[in-house]
């Protein structure tokens, strides 16, 4: 079934044929559009909040937005000197024997300090094994964090060397068939002495979740042509076709903490990128179950609260749901006021933790580092716009932030120009 964007006057971009008006530095295809060029729109951004905060930077070179977009320069100059990656790239391939198979260590075992081989290797829950770099996870960070910048940065700058370069970070991991990555993981967090793979991997590919619209916005800049976009397009259905009927697909879903979550967020991304709103809709209902057996009434997550880092864990799975939560909107399954007969709620998840993002000295569980805090502020900015709830924009601004924070705030997730703060956002 294809997605109908009829009713989902955010996600479409009537706003493009003023797109040249915007641009902070030079132009590029973006610039000429016109309405409703880009068509499904995107999934995970908005369009129109982008637009808004695009403007700002460019009327008020003091504001925290024009700050944000100079930051975002720096970054892409930054990605363009980086090396294009790829999952071939690695001393050995797996026992497929096919180096187009993504492989990483499990990030939290160790040599086994009782043994001579080291043998089986051991859990320490928090502390991650630097082995973990000698796999794919490096390349793939590189692939994603690159091309979402740049991407972003073409947006917003206007330069299409940015463009051009995301163009072939995309070609080479998802459709160069020399280099890309097999849509499956069955070598993901790989145990050495237990398991040359394990389902757990899947979550480290929920680094893809803002690739579909980089995607969309560098082909809109004319750096893919429309065979390469419906390509990778193409390519997360086959990878969301492995997580719905492989054994570590199906495993990993009906995870009873942050994995089973992020899991469901990743099918329901990559369906409505492909245009499979049944299974959006599949996945967003499922939500309702998940709520009711991941949260305490109190709004508490039992399963991250075992964790050595509690909070960011908590915060890990919430993020993962206000993402289902969104991508539910477009489909017609409201998640947001959604409550269970016990008054279990993602609000009260979100509730739960927000006392203690202004105050982690009052936080009574485990967490054994500084959190990151701009990750905070990114999940609160997802929720405070979902909900409807300024209250929610008062926790961010209370909390410890430092500058990693306006990138989500005014690049990534602005606030809409219509939302309940309108009259702080806007020109």
């Amino acid at each position: 079934m294809r997605i109908s964007t009829a009713n989902r006057p955010l996600r479409r971009f009537a706003w493009l044929s003023a797109a040249a008006s915007l641009c902070v530095v030079g132009a590029n295809a973006l610039a000429d559009l016109a309405p409703g060029d880009l068509g499904d729109g995107l999934i995970l951004m908005d369009a129109h909040a982008m637009a808004s905060s695009r403007e700002i930077a460019r009327l008020d070179p003091e504001s925290p937005n024009a700050r944000a977009v100079a930051d975002l320069a720096r970054r892409a100059e930054e990605a363009l000197d980086k090396p294009v990656t790829t999952v071939v790239n690695k001393p050995k391939a797996p026992s497929s024997g096919d180096m187009r198979d993504y492989v990483s260590l499990s990030p939290y075992w160790w040599p086994n300090p009782d043994t001579d081989d080291g043998l089986p290797y051991v859990r320490r829950d928090g502390e991650v094994n630097p082995e973990r770099d000698l796999y794919d996870l490096p390349a793939l960070d590189t692939m994603t964090t690159s091309v979402r910048d740049l991407a972003l940065a073409a947006f917003y700058l206007g330069d299409q060397r940015y463009a051009e370069n995301a163009a072939e970070r995309l070609r080479v991991w998802f459709l160069n068939e020399d280099t890309r990555m097999n849509p499956r993981m069955l070598y993901g967090q790989f145990v050495p002495g237990v398991s040359e793979g394990r389902k757990f991997g899947i979550i480290e590919t929920n680094r893809f979740r803002w690739t579909p619209d980089a995607a969309a916005i560098v082909h809109e800049a004319g750096a893919l042509t429309d065979e390469e976009l419906d390509g990778v397009k193409a390519w997360f259905d086959a990878y969301k076709t492995w997580l719905l009927t492989s054994e570590f697909g199906t495993g990993e879903l009906a995870g009873k903490n942050n994995h089973g979550t992020w899991c469901a967020a990743q099918i329901a991304l990559y369906a409505s990128f492909s245009g499979d709103e049944a299974t959006v809709v599949a996945m967003c209902e499922g939500v309702k179950e998940r709520i009711a057996y991941q949260y305490a009434p109190d709004g508490s997550q039992h399963e991250e609260l075992r964790r050595t880092r509690a909070l960011e864990y908590s915060d890990f799975n919430n993020r993962a749901m206000l993402e289902l939560a969104h991508m539910g909107s477009a489909v017609g399954v409201d998640l947001w006021s959604f409550e269970t007969a016990g008054g279990r709620s993602i609000r009260k998840g979100i509730d739960f933790l927000t006392p203690y993002m202004v105050d982690i000295d009052s936080w009574t569980y485990q967490q054994t580092r500084t959190p990151r805090y701009d990750r905070l502020a990114a999940g609160l900015r997802r929720a405070s716009v979902g909900f409807d709830d300024p209250a929610l924009e008062e926790v961010i601004e209370a909390m410890p932030l430092d500058h990693r924070a306006d990138f989500w705030l005014y690049i990534v997730l602005p606030l809409p120009a219509d939302s309940f703060a309108a009259g702080s956002t806007t020109p």
